[in-house]
């Protein structure tokens, strides 16, 4: 059981959840309530979403990965869990910093008809959750696996009130992807659980303040 519980932790590892969020955004289908085909992500172009992975992957993922690499390398960490919460003050401090760049990047190069509110607020999340992670890491340990992974549920959910269901059902848009997605955050926080890395009250820290701040920030298409 340690091997599969390890397994998931590293495929829901925190750095890929910015990915799988702009993928569950861009390529679920969904209508707008508006006349707008831009109101819904799901009718952009091609060419604006492979911009959106081209970026997040970069500034998201492989930066933050290769930098982690170097301070490991430099001996700043101990290791990629960094289980002493003094050890995760200058990776909080990179991230922050590429989470925000992402942000900055797209809010000033894509074109304004494609900066809708639910993708600018959920890189405004991204970055703000962070930032509460940083600040809470000074008193106690979080859980960033649940951070990032309900940080996706929360975005989702948020996104889908404001959206129509293509098949036009009576259930809430995208109810089946939100119940399957809370059923893979019950088993990564359950991962970590049983890998003794967090005690429940730093899990539910982290799922409160990715579900809650992910999905206020999209749902009310909140970003500066």
């Amino acid at each position: 059981m340690k091997q599969f519980f390890s397994a998931i932790s590293y495929i829901f590892h925190p750095l890929l959840m910015p990915l799988l969020g702009i993928y569950l955004l861009l390529m679920i289908p969904t209508l707008p309530v508006s006349l707008n085909p831009l109101d819904t992500l799901y009718l952009y172009p091609e060419m604006v979403k492979q911009y959106l992975f081209i970026v997040l992957g970069i500034l998201t993922l492989l930066a933050p990965v290769l930098s982690l690499f170097i301070m490991k390398r430099n001996r700043i960490i101990g290791d990629y869990y960094m289980i002493d919460r003094k050890q995760r003050f200058y990776p909080y401090i990179l991230i922050l910093f590429y989470y925000f760049l992402a942000y900055f990047f797209v809010r000033r190069q894509l074109p304004l008809d494609y900066q809708h509110p639910a993708l600018m607020g959920f890189l405004f999340g991204l970055f703000t959750v962070v930032l509460i992670a940083f600040v809470i890491n000074f008193f106690t340990k979080i859980s960033l696996h649940a951070v990032a992974i309900y940080g996706v549920c929360g975005a989702l959910i948020g996104y889908s009130q404001t959206q129509i269901s293509p098949v036009f059902s009576e259930s809430p848009t995208n109810l089946y992807m939100i119940l399957y997605l809370l059923g893979v955050a019950a088993i990564v926080i359950g991962a970590r659980a049983y890998l003794k890395a967090h005690n429940l009250l730093e899990l539910f820290l982290g799922a409160l303040v990715g579900l809650g701040v992910c999905f206020v920030c999209v749902k009310f298409g909140i970003y500066l």
